[in-house]
């Protein structure tokens, strides 16, 4: 993948409080499959160093729900390996990620 599809996304994060901001931007950087953050504007762009593993992207999942980052993006980490679990339709982010309308439960 190139690093351009090595990336997230983040558009318009709203912050109720400084608190929150610290929260976030702490989580980038604890996550140790993000090479770099930026921000340009209204975005913010987080470069991942290699592709994420089953746990990562359960980590991005849940950065990206509790931000309101839109998931539709990480449909590209799809693979054959992971594919059961990301289209889990008993799962919230499939349909969040793939735009399937189903019955979704939650983690």
């Amino acid at each position: 993948m190139t690093e351009q599809q090595l990336q997230i996304v983040a558009t318009d994060i709203l912050f109720y409080h400084n608190a929150d901001e610290e929260a976030f931007i702490g989580w980038i950087d604890r996550m140790t499959f993000v090479r770099e953050a930026y921000g340009l504007g209204r975005d913010m762009f987080l470069i991942l160093n290699r592709f994420p593993t089953d746990d990562d992207l359960r980590e991005i999942i849940g950065f990206c729900k509790r931000y309101g980052v839109g998931m539709s993006q990480l449909a590209k980490f799809e693979t054959k390996e992971n594919s059961v679990w990301m289209r889990d339709p008993e799962k919230f982010w499939c349909n969040e990620i793939f735009g399937i309308l189903r019955n979704a439960k939650g983690s």
